[in-house]
């Protein structure tokens, strides 16, 4: 796929304004498009005529201002109208030989610059806003699976004081370009419906939270829960500081310090706000960008897989970052060679339904649904999650890559070290239970893939977890998993159930087994997520298991992200400063481990401190 992007010299006599969109154009593309060529010479048109063109190819030139063009450049638009190529114009005037293209494309829309402008303050700078509007469209043409142009934004807001900026802010967006789709559940759920259904199922499908952090923000557990889904799902969050509101305070951090900042006032202004919204939208493609980029670093491990001999790799060159995958499965079918072939398309963005559709759609066109397998991959895919084909299978890039390596031969490394994972559901709203289960599960595969062995008191709810991570990432899961459990339990139980899924570890009594857990061998590290809260602080489980760590020399890291006691520990901590009796490693990381919802970072950082 390649875009021809004509300079506007080459149809117009007048460039001045076209200059400017061209320049402003060129800062997005020459950033994220690979194969582009910019087309200013009747020279470099002799040699688009004399050599193929491609009906995934992107034609893109400027109106005449009175309708006449080079009969040369004619021929050149004919040529790629004629392969079916996308033709794009760009009509830099309201006159009507301006905005109609010339034969054989007059039927085709105009991109209308002097319409987008024509709501905007004449006296301000406009071009480059409207221009890059028009870049992001090449953009989601070209890197479909990292980018698409019809986003769906979802701001998460305090009513009480950040409704009249969540509403003008939304108005503005959609008035910027008619793709943006933005929610807001005042506006969005309908009356008798059940609202935090609709929103957690719009969260879900969103391309970036608009964080905007006004002074009540902290106060409402319900955007607390928005950024931790959102950050947790890698999902780009955009925060949004209003009238200098504190955040030292915040339960969750999504960032270092807000991107952006603004008066209350300033979108009272309508002049201003254009300028917000600008920076806003700047700002978010920015972010999914950045996000998507991860789709790299995936690749490039398969790609290791396959100089490694491990699985065959072969790229799509109809497509983009769509690949065959062909590996060998040891099997004891007699007529089953082994051979196993995926076809596989990945996203640095979170698949929408009409992306499996073409996915499905494409497979069976080009003979790529008689593989055995077909994968849309990203960072947001589950398994149990319906593709609507049964042939078809959302995935996670871990989760896949695991598989490979599991049926390829890979074995795990084995480190012969422990780290104790202490967690419990504290008592605490229903809307926090679910962080908890993310990190636990982040956390434990993390332990499990990189070598260590996992030790766990027997809280029921994790128990399945994390012996379905362990069948998962593990080879052997009676070394990777060590579970403790108090006799008193063992009667509701199947005891040879839990030996085939770990090394289980009876004790008489609870606090047996919390002594035998932590002191009984020597471990690395002890990770604290949740706890219950109680008022006798002598008989909280967190603190017990605290103390036993630090009377053995086991440094303790506290997770504050998920509530319950472990966060209120970490708060203390914070509070005087008091660190070094927990563990030697510098404040930062600490506190980190307190606002940081990033689990898949923390625990690699964690990870890296004890080897």
């Amino acid at each position: 796929m390649r875009v021809i992007f004509c300079r506007p010299q080459l149809t117009m006599k007048r460039t001045d304004q076209a200059d400017l969109f061209f320049k402003s154009c060129r800062e997005i593309l020459d950033e994220y498009v690979t194969d582009i060529f910019y087309l200013s010479s009747a020279f470099q048109m002799d040699h688009l005529l004399a050599e193929s063109a491609d009906a995934d190819d992107i034609f893109v030139f400027f109106n005449a201002e009175d309708g006449t063009y080079d009969r040369k450049f004619i021929r050149l638009l004919t040529k790629y109208h004629n392969i079916q190529s996308r033709v794009w114009a760009i009509a830099m005037e309201k006159n009507p030989e301006c905005r109609r293209p010339p034969e054989p494309v007059t039927d085709k829309q105009s991109f209308d610059v002097s319409c987008r402008n024509e709501n905007r303050n004449p006296m301000k700078n406009n071009m480059r806003a409207i221009a890059q509007i028009f870049a992001r469209k090449i953009v989601a043409q070209t890197l479909s699976p990292l980018y698409r142009d019809e986003v769906l934004y979802f701001i998460s807001h305090r009513r009480s004081d950040g409704e009249h900026i969540a509403a003008k802010l939304a108005d503005e967006l959609r008035n910027l370009t008619r793709e943006r789709n933005v929610y807001r559940d005042v506006v969005h759920v309908e009356v008798g419906d059940d609202a935090q259904k609709d929103i957690d199922r719009n969260l879900a499908r969103s391309d970036v939270l608009i964080f905007l952090q006004t002074k009540e923000a902290q106060n409402s557990p319900y955007i607390m829960k928005e950024l931790c889904y959102a950050l947790i799902n890698d999902i780009p969050v955009l925060w949004i500081q209003i009238d200098h509101a504190p955040y030292s305070d915040l339960e969750i951090h999504p960032g270092e310090k807000p991107a952006l900042s603004y008066g209350s006032e300033e979108f009272d202004c309508q002049d201003r706000l254009c300028e917000i919204v600008d920076e806003v939208e700047e700002k978010c493609f920015q972010l999914m960008m950045n996000s998507s980029n991860q789709v790299y670093s995936y690749i490039e491990y398969l790609r290791d897989l396959n100089d490694a001999k491990r699985i065959k790799l072969t790229a799509d060159k109809k497509a983009v970052l769509a690949y065959e995958v062909e590996y060998k499965e040891d099997t004891k079918d007699i007529y089953d060679e082994g051979i196993r072939r995926h076809y596989i398309q990945c996203f640095g963005r979170n698949p929408k339904e009409e992306d499996i559709g073409k996915f499905i759609q494409k497979a069976k066109q080009e003979e790529k649904y008689k593989e055995n397998r077909l994968f849309l991959l990203s960072n947001h895919g589950k398994r149990e999650k319906p593709a609507g084909d049964i042939k078809v299978i959302e995935e996670n890039f871990d989760d896949y890559i695991v598989n490979l390596e599991n049926v390829s031969g890979i074995k795990r490394p084995r480190r012969d070290k422990r780290i104790i994972l202490s967690g419990a559901f504290p008592d605490y709203d229903e809307i926090y239970k679910n962080s908890l289960l993310e990190a636990v599960t982040i956390y434990a595969r993390e332990i499990i893939r990189n070598g260590y062995i996992l030790v766990f008191g027997a809280h029921p709810t994790f128990q399945k977890l994390i012996f379905d991570i362990g069948k998962l990432y593990s080879s052997d899961v009676k070394y990777s998993i060590e579970m403790h459990m108090d006799k008193a339990y063992i009667g509701e139980y199947d005891l040879k159930k839990l030996e085939e899924n770990c090394t289980l570890v009876l004790s008489d009594g609870l606090q047996a087994m919390r002594e035998k857990m932590i002191c009984g061998e020597k471990s690395e590290l002890l990770i604290c997520l949740g706890g219950k809260m109680k008022e006798d602080k002598s008989q909280q489980g967190v603190d017990r298991e605290i103390e036993l760590a630090r009377n053995a020399g086991i440094p303790v890291a506290l997770v504050g992200t998920v509530g319950g006691r472990s966060s209120e520990y970490a708060y203390e901590r914070i509070t005087d400063n008091r660190w070094s009796d927990l563990n030697s490693w510098d404040k930062s990381l600490n506190e980190s481990l307190f606002y940081n919802v990033n689990h898949r970072l923390m625990i690699r950082r964690l990870l890296n401190e004890i080897e």
